[in-house]
């Protein structure tokens, strides 16, 4: 009955007849075989994966390593701001107080417009206080992170060189 099916079925289509020659000469041991006689002749490095996870660790490390020189430089920011906000408050108390001893209007004028003066200048020195903070911060961050980058390539270099002498 089956050999009567394929009969049909190769008259019937002619792309069933070239798939079904081709099934009968499927052989799956042989393949296999065929398969690791390829992979054999190859030559396929060996990379010492002990030296991949010590690498990977001193990565992780520095990331550590950065992440905290990145907090430690947004906490000494804030601190410095926090600083900043409280001097200014008392700032404020000192010219009220100053206000509330002077009658004439004139005098008032010219006290604001000194003390706004220094108020701005102030002001224009904390901002770049806090800037130059941040810009240190970030050269840490970025210097530590710049220096693993090329301890790593440079490991990795050593690596694949040693490799590839062990052929």
């Amino acid at each position: 009955m089956y050999a009567d099916f394929m009969k049909m079925a190769e008259k019937s289509n002619p792309f069933f007849a070239e798939y079904s020659k081709m099934m009968a000469q499927f052989d799956p041991k042989k393949m296999a075989d065929e398969f690791a006689k390829a992979a054999s002749s190859t030559d396929v490095p060996k990379f010492d994966f002990d030296a991949i996870v010590e690498l990977q660790k001193k990565n992780l490390d520095a990331f550590t390593a950065v992440s905290q020189l990145t907090v430690e430089g947004a906490q000494a920011l804030a601190k410095r701001q926090s600083e900043m906000v409280q001097q200014a408050i008392e700032d404020a108390t000192k010219m009220n107080e100053t206000f509330s001893k002077i009658d004439n209007p004139q005098a008032v004028a010219a006290t604001q417009a000194e003390m706004l003066q220094g108020a701005f200048v102030q002001s224009v020195d904390n901002t770049r206080e806090l800037a130059s903070l941040m810009t240190k911060s970030n050269t840490e961050a970025t210097d530590a992170m710049n220096t693993r980058v090329v301890e790593a390539l440079e490991e990795v270099k050593k690596t694949v060189l040693k490799a590839a002498k062990k052929k």
